[in-house]
């Protein structure tokens, strides 16, 4: 059994996909109990400095874990003056 998400991509993160849809996002599937952990590594994003991870609304930390049927957004770090 596995898990579907969809993932919205935000920046420049969305440049590694080169079909990425900004409106419609990825659709994936990942294998239950899987963590937010697991699908940056399945979206080979671990090593990507990222900023805030949000579940359906809800800020998240990369331990979390994942629910069918949800929205992820991932945005990369924001830096300003």
């Amino acid at each position: 059994m596995s898990l579907r998400v969809n993932v919205k991509l935000y920046g420049t993160l969305s440049r590694s996909f080169d079909e990425y849809d900004h409106l419609s996002g990825l659709e994936v599937n990942i294998q239950d109990e899987a963590s937010i952990h697991d699908l940056l590594g399945y979206l080979n994003l671990s090593s990507v400095r990222l900023g805030m991870i949000y579940m359906d609304g809800r800020c998240l930390n990369k331990n979390s874990p994942l629910k069918d049927g949800s929205q992820i957004k991932i945005f990369q770090p924001i830096a300003g003056g």
